[in-house]
């Protein structure tokens, strides 16, 4: 089954505004380290290394495997139990992903400030940078609409976007791999 939005269901999100203020503010926030905010490193250089990337597997592994498992199952099994794989990406979306995107970039932060923040230290600006995009294009739509569960019972809503997002977040995701461990920049040598 499916379900397309018309014009009356959209305008008839009485929260809508509220929840595009939530994402704006989110976003606001989320870019000001791009501007020069620095994140003061709380512990020491290796437990909060050891965090960040612990943090970021947990992030990408989660994001990447659960989402392939829960659209096979969503597409291809019986609507019952679409429905039960979208309640499960909901918990998982809400205790992994969303805590995890901000664990990652924080302890990222913190971990950048042993070469004086990410004004000194090009590549880590190029991978929060992609990271703010990925959390932009796709995280932050993710974990507001899952908080939200208003299609709940529709297991195939919103698909074809998620997987348009999901896109782009994996090819930003491969670039964040290349910087980090290369420890190249492309853009912010432009900036």
């Amino acid at each position: 089954m499916t379900h397309t939005a018309t014009a009356n269901e959209v305008e008839h999100d009485p929260h809508k505004y509220f929840w595009v203020a939530v994402y704006l503010l989110i976003i606001f926030v989320g870019a000001l380290p791009l501007f020069g905010l620095r994140v003061p490193q709380i512990a020491p250089y290796l437990p909060t290394l050891i965090v960040h990337e612990f943090a970021a597997f947990a992030f990408i592994g989660h994001t990447f495997f659960s989402n392939i498992w829960s659209l096979r199952i969503r597409r291809n099994l019986p609507r019952e139990i679409g429905i039960w794989a979208r309640a499960h990406m909901r918990i998982l979306c809400l205790s992994v992903t969303g805590p995890m995107a901000v664990i990652v970039p924080l302890t990222g932060l913190m971990v950048v400030e042993n070469w004086g923040g990410l004004e000194n230290a090009p590549w880590a600006w190029d991978a929060y940078l992609a990271f703010w995009l990925i959390c932009a294009i796709s995280v932050v739509p993710d974990v507001i609409r899952y908080a939200r569960n208003r299609h709940a019972d529709e297991p195939m809503h919103g698909m074809v976007n998620g997987g348009i997002r999901a896109m782009i977040a994996t090819v930003l995701t491969f670039y964040i791999l290349i910087a980090m461990i290369a420890k190249v920049s492309v853009i912010a040598q432009y900036m």
